[in-house]
């Protein structure tokens, strides 16, 4: 998410702000937001490793899908991050977790680089991006971490950032403009860019690359959101929810993006409009994960299954979150950091299983 001033249109819901009178008060609603949603430069981290923060006893709660065997099992992890993050970008190379830029616990932006070993929450820092950005995207290609665009203060980014533990950060590629609160997914090695805020609207753009560095419009979605949840499963892309206009308003609609034709569908409704959320794929199904509903944080757990486009509660998240990343790593699904009731991000961690 980036903020701009002088264009009080677009709304950033982390801030505490009831949606109507945002309209309303415009200029209140500036200071606002830029005091939520944060901006400037996050400085580097010690590169010493930091031990797992154990999370405070009687913490955990679980929930349990309806669904007979594909029940999902929902807990707070025993350790948290090593310190708030939000809006940040959560990738995997399919045994460590690395956690990149976002927002921090002051809310300012960051440019930092975390890896996170799941199996105890042991932590070290790895440097910093070339460029600190929030309400970034991101993919796992090649044996790189790629953060895709996303905010950068007053305006947003449209460079496409290289990271790798033991070297520095760099800027490799690019999409075709600057683009921030927007999702990725990376489908048989293409990475798929959706949705966002280019500067000016929200955006449609439906962009597809082959490498992660370089890539083109394939096609453009029914409705153009920003913040949106996005997952892939069963050979397609599905995008959940989102900002879907100037006055803040979400959407109900989950749409399904063909990758080889670029084709986009309306294939099913949520519950109630929601945004700000994360999806992950476990096995056949998609989870959407927290998010703001009716301008509220939201702990719900909704599960997605496109072989049928039914979506059916599937548990509660321990505690309300939004604009955290997700990400999986074997048969487990992380949500990492967000920001809860009170809009500060947070070190929490949790973990989502059907075992």
């Amino acid at each position: 998410m980036t903020v701009r001033l002088g264009v009080v249109q677009f709304v950033c819901k982390g801030a505490a702000v009831p949606r109507l009178a945002r309209s309303v008060f415009a200029l209140c609603a500036v200071a606002l937001l830029l005091a939520a949603c944060g901006g400037g430069d996050g400085g580097a981290s010690s590169p010493k490793r930091a031990p797992s923060t154990p999370t405070p006893t009687g913490s955990t709660t679980t929930g349990t899908a309806a669904g007979g065997t594909t029940g999902l099992r929902v807990t707070l992890a025993p350790w948290r991050l090593p310190a708030p993050s939000s809006r940040e970008v959560a990738l995997t190379d399919g045994k460590q977790l690395v956690v990149l830029g976002g927002l921090d616990a002051s809310k300012q932006t960051t440019g930092t680089a975390v890896r996170v070993d799941p199996s105890n929450g042991a932590s070290q820092s790895l440097g910093s991006l070339a460029q600190p950005v929030h309400d970034a995207a991101g993919a796992f290609v090649n044996g790189a971490y790629l953060v895709i665009a996303g905010g950068t203060g007053e305006e947003g980014s449209a460079a496409v950032q290289s990271f790798q533990p033991g070297t520095a950060g760099r800027v490799v590629g690019s999409i075709p403009g600057p683009l921030s609160d927007h999702a990725a997914v990376t489908l048989d090695g293409k990475v798929y860019v959706v949705g966002g805020y280019d500067g000016h609207q929200i955006s449609r753009n439906v962009l597809v690359s082959d490498n992660g560095t370089a890539y083109r419009v394939l096609g453009a979605l029914a409705e153009p959101v920003r913040y949106p949840a996005a997952a892939a499963a069963g050979g397609a892309v599905y995008v959940f929810g989102g900002v879907t206009n100037a006055s803040g308003s979400d959407t109900r609609s989950i749409q399904k993006i063909d990758p080889a034709s670029g084709q986009v569908t309306v294939v099913g409704q949520l519950p109630a409009p929601v945004s700000h959320a994360s999806a992950v794929a476990i096995g056949s199904r998609i989870y959407v994960l927290g998010g703001f509903v009716s301008n509220q944080v939201t702990g719900q757990v909704l599960q997605f299954d496109p072989r049928t486009n039914a979506v059916a509660a599937a548990g509660t998240l321990p505690a309300p979150v939004t604009d955290g990343a997700a990400t999986v790593v074997g048969d487990t699904a992380y949500l990492v950091g967000g920001q809860g009731t009170d809009r500060a991000p947070t070190t929490t961690v949790v973990e989502l299983n059907t075992g």
